[in-house]
């Protein structure tokens, strides 16, 4: 057995990496669990030459209270659905940390996992993307991971996942301007340029412009419809996104607070956290605080 000193994720990764003899690696978090079926699904994949990488399919296990059980929604209806999506182009923008399924060489080629961003996962993706490979998403490869449980654990994460992205959006931002780019990789660098900073400061003018005409102008009736319409929209894309992937109904429900409560919440620590990225305030990795449930 090798040992290492603890050095982050990034560093033990390489290491990994390092010592891997095949030419397919898998990358996983500690506390992530894989279906059986998972690898079998992914690998796949690599017949075509050209795709690099596949993402899989992440599924919050720890269903136990608000937090978790909104979570659970999320990974479903918000980060899975998109995910499939970008499949279609071969270009997934961030092959999560819990289950990634890469060629070596392909990690190898690009310097593999670099430490100057708290988003390691988002940083090597868009180099493969950059390199020219494509990445794909296979909803079979499930791999079950610890969600926060607590809010405050949940913000600290949070915060950190928007901090990591716009850091590695920055180190990759002159792709933006090649006059004839890469348009999978363009659309990707788009799409995680939106989620991280304009749909925020849109979702959450939004809810203030709304909840200000209704207070200033007695138009609480539009208020309401408008929080009916979204709610009804967010009830269809929950039905549909569990109905496809065969999951618990128990969490079509949640759906009534998803958009007005949770997505809001997640969206005000985007604006927090981008604030401080363009203010290059000081942050650590902090501690996200496990209790066991895998």
């Amino acid at each position: 057995m090798t040992t290492k000193r603890n050095g982050g994720k990034a560093s033990a990764l390489n290491s990994g990496l390092a010592m891997a003899e095949h030419p397919i690696v898998l990358c996983m978090d500690a506390d992530s669990r894989l279906e059986p079926q998972t690898i079998k699904s992914a690998v796949i994949h690599f017949r075509d030459r050209s795709v690099g990488a596949v993402a899989g399919n992440v599924k919050v296990v720890n269903r136990r209270n608000l937090w978790t059980r909104l979570q659970a929604l999320e990974y479903i209806e918000g980060l899975n659905m998109a995910r499939r999506a970008q499949g279609f182009l071969a270009a997934v923008n961030i092959v999560p940390g819990p289950i990634g399924i890469f060629r070596r060489d392909v990690l190898v080629s690009v310097g593999g996992y670099d430490r100057d961003t708290f988003a390691e996962d988002a940083d090597i993706t868009l180099k493969i993307l950059t390199a020219g490979w494509k990445i794909r998403y296979e909803p079979r490869a499930v791999a079950w991971t610890e969600a926060p449980e607590r809010l405050v654990d949940l913000i600290q994460q949070r915060y950190r996942w928007t901090r990591g992205i716009l850091q590695a959006l920055g180190k990759h931002r002159r792709t933006l301007l090649l006059p004839l780019p890469d348009l999978p990789l363009w659309l990707s660098l788009i799409q995680m340029g939106f989620e991280s900073m304009v749909w925020p400061v849109m979702n959450v003018y939004g809810h203030l412009f709304f909840a200000y005409v209704a207070v200033a102008f007695g138009m609480s009736e539009m208020l309401l419809a408008w929080w009916t319409l979204l709610t009804l929209l967010d009830l269809v894309a929950a039905l549909a996104t569990v109905g496809m992937e065969e999951e618990q109904l128990s969490l079509v429900p949640y759906a009534f607070v998803y958009r007005f409560f949770f997505i809001l919440l997640i969206d005000v620590v985007k604006l927090c956290s981008t604030l401080e990225e363009a203010l290059d305030m000081r942050m650590t990795w902090g501690k996200l605080e496990r209790v066991g449930r895998i």
